[in-house]
């Protein structure tokens, strides 16, 4: 940016919210350069990318100024939420001014009676679950990234959680939002209910957005109450395959459960597992202590007629209590040069998509299963999805074989009948790729809300969607160009 703009933002940012929370140093400057991806998108160049601002907004009116100031100036805005993305969104490749949503972390309302609670952007996932726990309710978004995920991140990449299969995701908890457009304009999509036939859904565009459309500055959502009772049942089979076909047969028989995974243990596995046993399943249930015992009981009879055999009660806790920990796994496994696929895959088609993975694609450039992780894992139910954790070369073109195994396993994905990514979203990462999955009228449609909403282009630009051609949406300007 220009010296002298670049002068002239900071003093219309500080008069608009305030000098202490303008950071615009580069030594501020430097926690906000991305997320883990950028290192692979920069060949490891951390200094390749920067923004020129980060504000730190309490209140919707001070978004909308600051989404003034960059729209009368034409500079990006890259919202952020608690910085757990491990896809490239939050990089500034355009520099711009990143939206940390840090201080918007208040309760507005928690309606006991009709259940929801509004919320600002920025309280996470565990936070609001704490608040909720006293007044007896829970948000049930228990992901991966539950201790660092903030609501509006959640939101804007649609959140995957463990309880998936009995509360649905963070799509499915939203009522209503209440979004600064990219003209300053704030938005409130609907009214606070959780279903409505009336006007279009709107709050369901921003609901994986990745900032591209809006900034979010509240959200209402639908809360439970508090379980009475849980449980958790882990069975081992003899490989992965049993253990699949033995959450399809759980998945199918009609029972209630929280949440279902199927995946191969190795031989560092600590809970227990019989010599020979190599695949595994864990199933979880809550709810009143009547309905949760039953509930166990139909599944430990599923789990011993496909020749399951049980684990300890605690294992299977002590199991599905691990999963909020799941990003800080990720996350540091990304920091030795490691990476993961989390793709949606038809779990009559995993045998074919893990066998050419394993066998294939991962061999011809070099990489190898991650040593620690589990080398077939599915989740399983309402909402599926397979991972893949892998290793990268260690040579000077590692940084393109990455690309090109990332791009193979995502035409897999999408040839198989799946999706590319299940969750963590698109940002840079599987930009390109979305040609794959989904039609040109489709992708057009999805660059004219883009336009329609945004038509300077500034809201976190060159993420989630692919430059294409158009021609259905007469003068669209593909995002990025």
């Amino acid at each position: 940016m220009d010296p002298e703009i670049r002068e002239k933002v900071r003093r219309s940012l500080v008069e608009a919210i305030g000098e202490g929370r303008v950071l615009h140093a580069e030594t501020d400057l430097r926690a906000y350069r991305s997320d883990y991806f950028y290192q692979l998108i920069a060949n490891g160049d951390r200094d390749r990318y920067a923004p020129d601002f980060a504000v730190l907004p309490e209140t919707t009116p001070d978004v909308q100024k600051i989404v003034k100031v960059a729209s009368d100036h034409n500079i990006p805005i890259i919202p952020k939420g608690g910085g757990s993305n491990l896809c490239g969104m939050l990089v500034p490749v355009k520099g711009g001014i990143v939206i940390d949503t840090i201080k918007m972390n208040k309760i507005v309302e928690v309606n006991v009676r009709d259940l929801f609670a509004t919320v600002q952007p920025g309280i996470t996932l565990k936070e609001l679950d704490e608040v909720l726990s006293g007044r007896g309710l829970a948000l049930n978004q228990l992901q991966g990234s539950y201790k660092v995920a903030t609501i509006g991140g959640s939101i804007a990449t649609a959140g995957f959680p463990r309880k998936h299969n009995k509360y649905g995701t963070i799509g499915d908890r939203v009522m209503s939002l209440e979004v600064v457009l990219a003209d300053g304009t704030v938005l409130r999509t609907g009214p606070k209910v959780l279903y409505t036939s009336t006007g279009y859904r709107l709050h369901q565009l921003f609901v994986g957005s990745e900032g591209t459309l809006g900034v979010i500055t509240e959200a209402t959502l639908r809360v439970e109450p508090l379980p009475e009772a849980h449980a958790a049942v882990l069975a081992y089979y003899t490989d992965f395959w049993s253990a699949l076909e033995a959450s399809c047969q759980i998945k199918v028989s009609g029972v209630t459960m929280v949440g279902l995974e199927a995946f191969e243990i190795s031989d560092s596995w600590d809970y227990e597992a019989p010599a020979g046993r190599h695949g595994a399943l864990v199933v979880d249930f809550e709810g009143t202590r009547g309905e949760v015992e039953a509930e166990r009981r139909f599944v430990t009879d599923i789990v011993e007629r496909t020749g399951g055999v049980l684990s300890d009660p605690r294992n299977a806790e002590f199991v599905t209590k691990g999963y909020e920990m799941i990003w800080c796994g990720l996350k540091a496994m990304c920091e030795k040069r490691r990476d993961a696929v989390c793709s949606y895959i038809p779990s009559g088609r995993l045998a074919e998509f893990y066998d050419k993975v394993w066998n294939d694609i991962l061999p011809k450039y070099g990489m190898t299963p991650y040593p620690f992780s589990e080398r077939r894992s599915a989740d399983m139910g309402r909402y599926e999805m397979a991972y893949v954790v892998f290793a990268l070369p260690d040579d000077e073109k590692w940084h393109e074989s990455h690309s090109a195994a990332t791009r193979e396993i995502a035409e897999l994905a999408v040839s198989l009948g799946g999706s590319i990514a299940a969750c963590m979203g698109v940002g840079l990462k599987y930009r390109d790729h979305l040609k794959m999955e989904y039609s040109e009228t489709a992708l057009e449609m999805m660059i004219g809300v883009k336009r329609l909403l945004d038509p300077q282009d500034i809201m976190n630009p060159m993420k989630k969607l692919p430059v294409v051609e158009t021609r259905a949406i007469p003068n669209a300007n593909p995002p990025g160009e």
